[in-house]
């Protein structure tokens, strides 16, 4: 049994992700089971003599582990492959544009009901009855009612003002990718 090693660890999850494998197809072509496939990918094992052997021509194949973290995040697909789906990327891109118009709106009644607040706050001086109302019990329930209305949005709440318009940027931006597909 080869001793496991930095490389041997990583060389099978390298394989499989280079070559598009799950464990159980790695496991067919290297003649083994899933479970030592697993096994040698999470360090708990080492390679047999016989699967070092079976899995060297694949493992030549990889390229350079620096050429994996280089990779640029988008590889464009090989000259030979057909064009994609108009209707389809276009339908994605109408829906992406509908699913950003609904988070935009939701973020839009937040922002509406913040400077509704802000409005009430400003003019909160002059419609609070005097402390020395005749009627304290409506008064009374006059001054809660404006502070109600004057209350400031949550923290929770502006993290959600801000997490609405991040999707529906993070939407419009992939919309605007499919559209130049």
């Amino acid at each position: 049994m080869l001793p496991p090693s930095a490389d041997s660890l990583n060389v099978l999850a390298r394989i499989r992700r280079w070559f598009g494998l799950r464990q159980d197809e790695l496991a067919d072509y290297l003649n083994t089971s899933s479970e030592l496939v697993r096994s040698v990918e999470t360090g708990r094992r080492g390679l047999s003599q016989a699967v070092g052997m079976a899995m060297l021509p694949l493992a030549r194949a990889l390229p350079e582990p620096i050429e994996l973290l280089d990779a640029p995040p988008a590889t464009p697909l090989p000259p030979d492959a057909p064009a994609p789906d108009a209707k389809e990327l276009d339908f994605h891109r109408r829906e992406c544009l509908a699913r950003a118009a609904r988070l935009r709106a939701q973020a839009g009644k937040l922002a509406q009901q913040a400077h509704y607040a802000h409005r009430w706050r400003q003019a909160l001086p002059a419609l609070l009855p005097p402390p020395d109302a005749p009627d304290a019990e409506q008064a009374g329930w006059l001054t809660r009612w404006l502070h109600r209305r004057a209350k400031l949005l949550s923290a929770q709440d502006v993290t959600r003002w801000h997490l609405l318009l991040a999707r529906a940027r993070a939407y419009e931006t992939q919309a605007a990718a499919l559209a130049g597909q």
